[in-house]
């Protein structure tokens, strides 16, 4: 049976199983009933010259199945320096209107128009077909950044969205604040780095939501409205991975270059590009001690020391935090892998942070060409290959024990996708998360003088800077093209 739901721009057919879609879609992966592999496109797409932005969003949707968009300050400004909006700019001249106004305008008018396209999908599925619109990276203080959370998620009622809040440091009080009051936010936190991050904006996030019942309550509602009212709530913890290991790489090569032990050699040679993956999969394990009530493990110490024993209380105290709000049907927060397009000067496969984050409560947001490579992967399986991959979760898995630079590039995706005992019986090891995040920090980082947070402290202040200088720019582009008019 197919849904048609018409919106302002387009009718898109909408199947509810897998089997009338295209082989190309991503679709094919998705698992619904535990909100497992839901794949976004990360940003406007390109157009062929003279096509319009939305008509290619529409082909991407059919054809390769993203099921929601998101988009930042760098991501729209592409869109505007590629012309898109040349004919809105003129008009907003002649109205007088000023450069940040246009700005908001603008940036709002495009994310809505996307929604619109995904509107089939969310009508089916409340957690997909969001498009997220991001607040401004230049509002660091708390009051005007919940103010302008709260702008947002007006401005886009009536479509699927997320509005995305920057984890500055005001994050976790703001996404408190966002969530608990009117009207209700649906949050996408975003620039979040390491386990600590993750940790405590959840900690804003359930604040949030804990504020929002009472709140309810002392209004006098009934704990069926309160339901009623919270399980409209969805929410995303964006995990940024690439950058991490771009970070860590070249510490490693250069320990590789000082060491001539041939065991620690080999060693530190398989940690190269598994470093971010690590840490995503120990960051979902929090996920499942938090929302799912899975016991949390610490196998090799990694929270031994005095902040590591913090945030283990924290995930206790949280994890019954969640579980009290359980009788208002609260939706556990999804973990969204971001940023997970292979840069050009890393030597791996095009689906190294797609393939090992497949799993329940994780969605991932590709970049357009990643969102291809993973199509074209997809349209290789068989409907049984594709079945079996949409019911695994590759993120409780090991890593396979083999360099991740293999080539070609394409056999780790095979290896990844072995079974556990095929693995074992071609003599492939297993790479835990807990044993590359050990090896790392022991003869990596700890001789430096480094810490893995600490580095993603200073990921997540340049990921920052480069959006507030990135909306920056946006301001001044749309000031050269009004002058240019």
């Amino acid at each position: 049976m197919n849904l048609f739901v018409k919106t302002m721009e387009s009718t898109i057919a909408v199947s509810k199983t897998t089997e009338n879609l295209p082989r190309s879609s991503v679709r094919r992966l998705y698992g619904p009933e535990v909100q497992a592999n839901s794949f976004s496109l990360d940003g406007f797409p390109s157009c062929p010259e003279g096509q319009d932005w939305r008509t290619r969003l529409q082909e991407v949707a059919r054809e390769q199945g993203p099921l929601g968009m998101t988009t930042n300050q760098t991501l729209f400004r592409q869109l505007l320096e590629a012309g898109a909006l040349d004919g809105r700019l003129a008009a907003f001249k002649a109205r007088g209107r000023t450069i940040p106004e246009i700005y908001q305008i603008l940036y709002n008018e495009a994310a809505v128009e996307a929604a619109r396209i995904f509107l089939p999908i969310n009508a089916q599925w409340a957690w997909e077909g969001r498009v997220s619109q991001e607040a401004s990276a230049l509002l660091t203080e708390l009051t005007p950044l919940v103010k302008e959370i709260r702008r947002i998620s007006q401005l886009m009622a009536g479509v699927g969205a997320f509005t995305k809040i920057p984890n500055l440091p005001a994050a976790p009080r703001a996404i408190a604040e966002a969530v608990s009051g009117e009207p209700a936010v649906q949050p996408n936190v975003t620039l979040v780095f390491s386990d600590l991050h993750y940790l405590q904006t959840v900690e804003g996030y359930l604040t949030g939501l804990i504020r929002r019942a009472e709140n309810l309550k002392a209004r006098g509602l009934s704990e069926e409205r309160i339901r009623e009212d919270l399980s409209r709530i969805h929410s995303v913890n964006s995990l940024f991975v690439s950058r991490v290991d771009r970070v860590v790489d070249p510490m490693i090569d250069e320990k590789l270059k000082a060491n001539r032990d041939p065991a620690l050699q080999k060693r530190l040679a398989l940690l190269k590009g598994k470093v971010a993956a690590a840490q995503a999969k120990k960051i979902y394990e929090i996920l499942e001690a938090v929302f799912l009530g899975v016991p949390f493990q610490d196998p090799r110490g990694l929270y031994r020391d005095s902040e590591g024993q913090k945030m283990l209380e924290t995930i206790r105290r949280l994890g019954e935090l969640f579980q009290s709000l359980r009788r208002y049907g609260v939706h556990p927060q999804r973990l969204l892998i971001a940023s997970s397009g292979v840069k050009s000067d890393q030597p791996y496969s095009s689906l190294l942070y797609v393939l090992p984050f497949l799993g329940p409560w994780a969605a991932n947001t590709l970049p357009e060409a990643t969102l291809g490579h993973l199509s074209r992967f997809v349209s290789g399986l068989s409907e049984e290959e594709a079945r079996c991959l949409a019911a695994r979760n590759v993120m409780k898995e090991p890593l396979p024990g083999i360099p991740t630079d293999i080539q070609p590039v394409t056999e780790w995706n095979r290896i990844l996708l072995l079974s556990l005992e095929e693995r074992h019986r071609q003599g492939i090891a297993d790479l835990t998360a807990d044993q590359i995040l050990w090896e790392v920090r022991e003869h990596v980082l700890a001789p430096r003088g480094a810490s893995l947070r600490a580095l993603c402290d200073d990921l997540r202040d340049k990921g920052a800077r480069a959006f507030a200088q990135d909306e920056q720019a946006t301001l001044k582009a749309i000031e050269t093209k009004l002058a240019a008019l």
